[in-house]
């Protein structure tokens, strides 16, 4: 495949100046070949490719060239936050062309209308579908969207929202960007654009098993070619080749516990690391604010021997450490989840996939095999561009039968096609809420809209033919001769909670007086259908029965899959009270048994909830709830007791400086302002200076 020069580029000279000063003076065959097919004059595109082949860049040329020649807006969108993160540092170079870049993500009871000064934005897809449902101008003025990570769609859990955003997005200028999809010829035809198609990738893969053998262990790829390794642990022979020869290994294992452990196995091989890098690391480690005491000391002992384990459970903090480290190849092994593998950009020399089972408890033997999308997506991070001539990726099996069934099914094959995931109740009534929210429509109009996705006509009218009437029954929805939301299926749409949650809601909070019991509205709201979820011990289910500190609005279900969710809300909501009741972080960690990270997502999800549950609340006039959720959801946010919410209100004073001030009589903004010496004295300096600040800036002061 020809190659396409920089300086044969139809651009703008300061597009190539800024792909000049990135190093890049020659488009790759993917970008090549996207360029070929009408990148640069905005054709329609479905490009699919694997990981680290360059796509990122095609988009951006995409983008640019389509603002440049006078399009009014652009829109990236990814599934991560920290995705979309990263995506918007990387495009933030763009700003030299004189196109403002931004971000939004979170955050969805809100238009954004100050993004209407950006031409170029970053955002998530959950974030994007939010918005459409508030229909602010600029959004309906924005002309090209790039719908990233595409494969999402068959994800369970995304798969609807994305499906959602792609129903919208497909109306305008469109690229859509996938790893490899089996059955692109049909999702083109869908999106309306031309597949381009290609295996290529920067740095060849070589894909293939690790077997054991007569003393020791075989590596067999799928190429022919293998080779003996020595040992007695498959995973630690094959780390030790591999970053003796310099290389770096990313190993995936099916549950955080296996992570942590193969960390602290592989952390025993005494690696050589370079001492001073890794001092420094441990530096940013220790400023981490966000993470507990005992997740630093674990990670502490494993970087000295340059590991670490990566998972969700750890907070923010700390997984931006330890992905930096990685980057600058300070630590040689990460053992992570396979979340790791869908986030951000982080490619090594080598990828071990030591599972392909992972636990559901749905399934009788609690194991279910891992997607061939899901492998190819770990297998893809292989390869260093600029550092390794080839990436290996080979998957830990038992025995030689196991071998030949698994080179089959992951490495010979091709990934399960693309199929809708807006084929269940909750999906798709929330899809249909949101359609209803762009305007009034006629059903059938409505009916065309919805045949616009990729659920086959026969279930988009059965769907339909029973939303329309449920969501008409309880209150979300009037018909008179076309449809429109009422106040409270308006409330629902622009606060993005699902309309089961928001029946659910309604339904117990009718049926029950307000208490002055958190406990019992923060299990109501964990138990609903937006509700996130927590693993369960055995030994936890009868405590957490036997210890709630005033009845819950529930009654204990009877059927298994009910009890196990139950369960789970009434550890959500265990969790939370404590967190309200100002716990020490330390304590609610080790008491649950999770991670920082798990932390940081509960108070995020059960703030969003509280929120909705509380304006849901007000729309039906049920002012006694309204106001304990109200409070309720003040508490939530910052983790304190009623009597801090005025002092945390200043940025930079969370629950821990909070209670400090409060404790010495300072309980407002206005007391910062007026005793800056005093708070400098609590606080520190630079701190306690800063603080005070934001206290004038919050009380609308100027110091």
């Amino acid at each position: 495949m020809e190659l396409i020069d920089l300086s044969d580029l139809n651009v703008n000279e300061k597009v190539k100046e800024v792909l000049r000063s990135r190093g890049i003076v020659t488009l790759n065959p993917v970008q090549s070949e996207a360029v070929r097919k009408g990148l640069l004059e905005g054709k329609r595109l479905l490009l699919t490719s694997p990981t680290g082949s360059g796509k990122t860049l095609i988009a951006e040329l995409g983008m640019i060239s389509h603002l440049l020649k006078g399009g009014r807006r652009a829109i990236y969108t990814t599934p991560l936050r920290a995705l979309t993160s990263e995506k918007y540092h990387e495009f933030k170079a763009w700003e030299s062309l004189g196109i403002k870049v931004g971000m939004t993500s979170g955050e969805y009871d809100t238009d954004d209308a100050w993004l209407r000064n950006y031409q170029l934005i970053v955002t998530t897809y959950e974030k994007l579908d939010s918005l459409w449902r508030h229909g602010p101008s600029w959004l309906f003025e924005t002309d090209y969207f790039v719908l990233d990570e595409f494969h999402y769609i068959n994800d369970g859990e995304r798969g609807p929202v994305v499906e959602s955003v792609a129903v919208k997005a497909k109306r305008r200028n469109l690229l859509v960007l996938s790893a490899t999809i089996s059955n692109h010829s049909e999702i083109a035809k869908w999106l309306e654009a031309e597949a381009v198609t290609t295996n290529w990738r920067p740095v060849p893969l070589r894909e293939g098993v690790l077997v054991p053998d007569r003393g020791g262990f075989v590596v067999s790829f799928a190429d022919g070619s293998s080779y003996k390794l020595r040992g007695n642990d498959a995973i630690l022979a094959f780390t030790r080749k591999v970053v003796d020869e310099g290389g770096q290994v990313l190993l995936f294992r099916n549950s955080r516990r296996m992570a942590e452990t193969t960390a602290r196995k592989v952390a025993e091989l005494d690696l050589e690391v370079k001492r001073k890098e890794i001092e420094d690391l441990i530096a940013k480690l220790e400023e981490v604010d966000d993470a507990g005491s005992n997740e630093k000391e674990a990670l502490r002992e494993l970087l000295e021997r340059g590991v670490a384990f990566h998972h969700a459970g750890l907070s923010r903090g700390l997984r931006e450490v330890i992905e930096d480290g990685f980057r600058k190849r300070i630590i040689k092994v990460i053992t992570a989840t396979p979340t790791l593998a869908a986030g951000v950009n982080l490619p090594a020399r080598a990828v071990i996939i030591g599972d392909i089972y992972r636990f559901n408890r749905k399934i009788l033997g609690f194991q279910e095999e891992i997607s061939i999308m899901e492998y190819k997506q770990m297998s893809g991070r292989a390869g260093r561009p600029g550092y390794d001539s080839e990436g290996e990726a080979v998957i830990v099996v038992r025995n030689r039968r196991d071998a030949e069934r698994v080179f089959k099914r992951y490495i010979l094959s091709p990934p399960e096609p693309i199929q809708s995931r807006l084929g269940n109740e909750p999906a798709f009534y929330s899809f249909l809420l949101g359609l209803i929210s762009e305007g009034e429509s006629t059903v059938e109009q409505i009916r065309e809209l919805a045949r616009q996705t990729l659920l086959s006509r026969e279930l988009v009218d059965r769907y339909l033919d029973s939303g329309i009437p449920w969501l008409e029954e309880n209150g979300f929805i009037e018909l008179d001769e076309k449809l429109f939301l009422t106040k409270l299926g308006r409330r629902v749409a622009d606060l993005y909670i699902n309309p089961f949650t928001a029946q659910v809601v309604k339904d117990v909070l009718r049926k029950n007086e307000a208490v002055e019991c958190n406990l019992a509205y923060l299990h109501l709201l964990a138990w609903s259908p937006d509700g996130p979820f927590v693993g369960v011990s055995k030994g936890e289910e009868d405590e957490l029965i036997e210890n709630v500190s005033c009845p819950p609005f529930l009654d204990e279900p009877e059927d298994e899959d009910d009890f196990y969710k139950y369960v789970s809300a009434l550890k959500i909501a265990s969790i939370l009270n404590d967190w309200i009741e100002e716990i020490e972080e330390d304590v609610i960690l080790g008491r649950y048994g999770i991670g920082s990270g798990d932390l940081r997502s509960l108070v995020e999800t059960m703030d969003w909830l509280t929120y909705s549950a509380y304006n849901v609340a007000q729309v039906l006039g049920l002012e006694e709830h309204a106001d304990v959720l109200r409070r309720l959801n003040a508490r939530v946010e910052d983790g304190v007791k009623e009597d801090l919410l005025e002092i945390v209100r200043v940025p930079g004073v969370g629950r821990k400086r909070g209670r400090v001030l409060f404790q010495n009589g300072l309980t407002k903004p206005e007391d910062l302002v007026m005793n800056p010496e005093k708070v400098k004295a609590l606080l520190g300096d630079k701190i306690g200076d800063k603080v005070v600040k934001e206290a004038a800036r919050v009380i609308g002061g100027v110091l």
